[in-house]
């Protein structure tokens, strides 16, 4: 690593007891516990909201639902900078809304600064949603040639996660 890198660390739970792991655990390693904040990423309670990220790892919830959220997902998405520009999945899977946000968080296409994401999902956001659905928009507005977002696919070893044989991709 060049001395010139700065690392630092910054991310938003909502489980209590798992911010409570993180935020512990990043004093032990001298890191300030200031970078991790408590709240729903998904809702206008962002605690970063005009922050971009070079680097960005993320392991969002598999099938999550969203419905208790709905009405303050709605009102985000109507807003003019909104993090959710192309639409809504079904409230049933949340994940396509993780990736919106995510997506939100890196630098724009056109500035001088780069930003590169690594997610990883369960098959949920590759597979569902019929054409012209949430899903199906949000998939295509990650293709499309003005924003070219998606690098690459991995698929990942079956029961690489503890008790679980979800299959997962980077």
């Amino acid at each position: 690593i060049s001395k010139d890198v700065t690392l630092g660390l910054a991310g938003q739970e909502l489980l209590a007891e798992s911010y409570a792991v993180c935020k512990s655990d990043m004093m032990i390693r001298g890191i300030d516990p200031e970078n991790i904040q408590f709240g729903n990423s998904l809702t206008d309670q962002d605690k970063f909201p005009d922050t971009k990220f070079d680097y960005i790892l993320s392991n969002p919830p598999y099938g999550k639902d969203w419905k208790d959220f709905t009405e303050d997902i709605e009102k985000e998405q109507k807003k003019s900078n909104t993090r959710y520009p192309v639409g809504l999945p079904r409230t049933s899977d949340g994940a396509m809304l993780f990736l919106q946000h995510i997506v939100s968080k890196m630098y724009p296409k056109d500035s001088e600064e780069t930003s590169r994401a690594a997610i990883v999902f369960n098959g949920s956001p590759l597979f569902t949603g019929d054409a012209g659905s949430g899903e199906s928009n949000i998939r295509k507005w990650l293709l499309d040639e003005n924003n070219d977002y998606l690098e690459t696919i991995v698929a990942l070893p079956k029961d690489l996660f503890y008790n679980t044989g979800i299959s997962t991709y980077i």
